[in-house]
C-alpha cells in the first residue's frame, strides 16, 4: 500500500514538473495515453517565410510524422508590424492563434484583422491544405485549397473518427493539437511577440479544438471556443459517426478526443459562444462543456448563424479577450442570481437596459427549437420562469454591447 501511494505521488510530482518546465500537460486520466512530447512541443518548431512581401505573410512549420514522413504546416502570420513595416519593440504586441473549422483553411482575412485590433495572429492549416490566393477564392472567407505533398492527415470524418485502432499519427485530432501547439511555441518565439500575453480562439470544429489545446497548453491567457464543445456523444450533428462506432469504441473517442476530458484541466479563463440554434453543437450539451471550466463566462446568443463569417464577428470575442490580455474593462460584466421554484431574482453590474429572459418551451432537438425573449426590467431584477420553459437562461446587452448570459438553466 505504502508502494503504491508513494509510485502515486512520485508521478503527480513529475507531472507537475513537466507543466512547470514546459508549460504543457495532459488531463490527468490520459497521462501516458497519448504520446504528445512536450519537451518537443514547447520550443520553436523549424519553419521557412514563403512570402513576406504582402501585410500578411505565409510560412511553414514542422509538424508531426504522417505515414513515415515529417509533416509541415501552412500558416499565415500578421501584425502591426507586417502592416506598416516599422521597427518594433521586443514583445509589443499580444499574440493570438486562430483556428478554422471543418471545410476551413488558414483565413488570411482572419489574421488581417487580427492585426488591425493590434495582434501579432497566426493562422494555421490543419488538413494538409495550402490556401490559393485571394485572387482565387470565391469570397474573403473562401477556403480553396491545395494539398500540400509533405501536409498532414486531412480534416475528414475517416481521421476524425475511424482511426482509433490504428497508430495516433493516423489519427486528425493528435495532429492538430501538436500543430496548434507548435503554432503557440513558434509566435511566441517571435521577438515582437509578448510570450505571456497569448490568446486562442476557434470556429466550429476548430471552436472543439481551442477546448482541447486549453486543458493541454496552459500558457495562454484566454481562450475563446465558438460554437465547439463536447459531449457530442450525446447528441449533434455527428449522431451517424457514433452510431457506426458502436458502444466501446465512442467510449474510447470520448475519452481520447472529446472535449470532456479536456476543459476541466484549462487553467485560463474561457469565453464560450454558441447559437441556441446551432445545428452541430446542442445547447445543453455546449453547457455542460462551459461547466467543466474553471474560469467560464458564457455569450449564447440567440439564432446565432453557423459559418466561420459568422463565428469570427462577434465583437465578444474581442472585447473578452483584451480584457485577459490587456487590461482593457470591455468585457467586465457579471450577473447574480438567485432561484426558488419559479420566482428568480438577479442583479446585473454594468448592464445597459436590454435584459431578457430568453426560454423555450420545446421538447423538439436542440437546433429545431423555438427560442422566446421577454423584456425584463432590469431595476425589478426579479422574474417568474414560465411553466412551460424547458430551458431558460437571462440574456442581456452590457455597457460595451457585449451579448451576455448566465447559465443555461433546466437541462440537468
Amino acid at each position: 500500500m505504502k508502494k503504491t501511494i508513494l509510485i502515486g505521488l512520485t508521478l503527480f510530482f513529475l507531472r507537475g514538473l513537466v507543466i512547470a518546465q514546459t508549460g504543457l500537460g495532459l488531463p490527468p486520466a490520459l497521462e501516458g495515453q497519448i504520446p504528445w512530447d512536450f519537451e518537443i512541443l514547447s520550443a520553436a518548431p523549424d519553419f521557412e517565410w514563403l512570402n513576406q512581401s504582402d501585410s500578411v505573410w505565409s510560412l511553414r512549420y514542422t509538424g508531426e510524422e504522417y505515414e513515415g514522413k515529417v509533416t509541415e504546416v501552412f500558416a499565415y502570420y500578421a501584425s502591426p508590424a507586417t502592416f506598416g513595416g516599422k521597427n518594433t519593440v521586443t514583445g509589443e504586441f499580444p499574440g493570438i492563434l486562430l483556428v478554422h473549422g471543418g471545410g476551413g483553411t488558414a483565413f488570411r482575412i482572419w489574421a488581417q484583422e487580427w492585426a488591425k485590433k493590434g495582434y501579432a495572429a497566426i493562422a494555421m492549416d490543419l488538413g494538409g491544405n495550402q490556401p490559393l490566393p485571394t485572387e482565387q477564392q470565391d469570397n474573403p472567407w473562401g477556403s480553396k485549397s491545395t494539398r500540400m505533398e509533405a501536409g498532414g492527415p486531412k480534416q475528414d470524418d475517416v481521421h476524425k473518427f475511424f482511426k482509433l485502432g490504428e497508430d495516433f499519427t493516423a489519427q486528425w485530432q493528435f495532429h492538430s493539437v501538436s500543430n496548434i501547439v507548435r503554432a503557440h511555441s513558434l509566435i511566441r518565439s517571435f521577438p515582437e511577440v509578448n510570450p505571456d500575453r497569448t490568446a486562442i480562439t476557434g470556429i466550429s470544429w476548430g471552436g472543439y479544438l481551442t477546448n482541447l489545446v486549453a486543458g493541454v497548453d496552459h500558457r495562454f491567457s484566454a481562450a475563446v471556443p465558438v460554437y465547439g464543445c463536447g459531449f457530442l456523444q450525446e447528441g449533434s450533428a455527428w449522431d451517424n459517426q457514433f452510431d457506426s462506432l458502436g458502444i466501446e469504441r465512442t467510449k474510447r473517442w470520448v475519452e481520447l478526443w472529446d472535449p470532456s476530458s479536456y476543459v476541466a484541466n484549462a487553467t485560463t479563463p474561457m469565453l464560450f459562444v454558441n447559437g441556441t440554434n446551432d445545428f452541430a453543437y446542442f445547447v445543453e450539451n455546449w453547457q455542460k462543456t462551459a461547466n467543466l471550466a474553471k474560469n467560464a463566462q458564457y455569450s449564447l446568443i440567440p439564432e446565432l448563424k453557423h459559418s466561420h463569417l459568422h463565428g469570427a464577428a462577434p465583437e465578444e470575442i474581442y472585447h473578452f479577450i483584451s480584457t485577459q490580455l490587456e487590461n482593457k474593462t470591455e468585457f467586465i460584466s457579471s450577473i447574480k442570481l438567485k432561484q426558488k421554484g419559479d420566482k428568480a431574482k438577479y442583479s446585473i453590474s454594468h448592464a445597459s437596459q436590454k435584459v431578457y429572459l430568453a426560454y423555450t418551451g420545446d421538447t423538439k432537438r436542440s437546433p429545431e427549437r423555438e427560442w422566446k425573449l421577454i423584456s425584463l426590467d432590469k431595476a425589478k431584477g426579479a422574474i417568474t420562469i414560465p411553466s412551460a420553459a424547458t430551458l431558460w437562461y437571462i440574456y442581456w446587452v452590457d455597457d460595451s454591447g457585449n451579448r451576455r448570459s448566465n447559465e443555461v438553466k433546466g437541462w440537468e
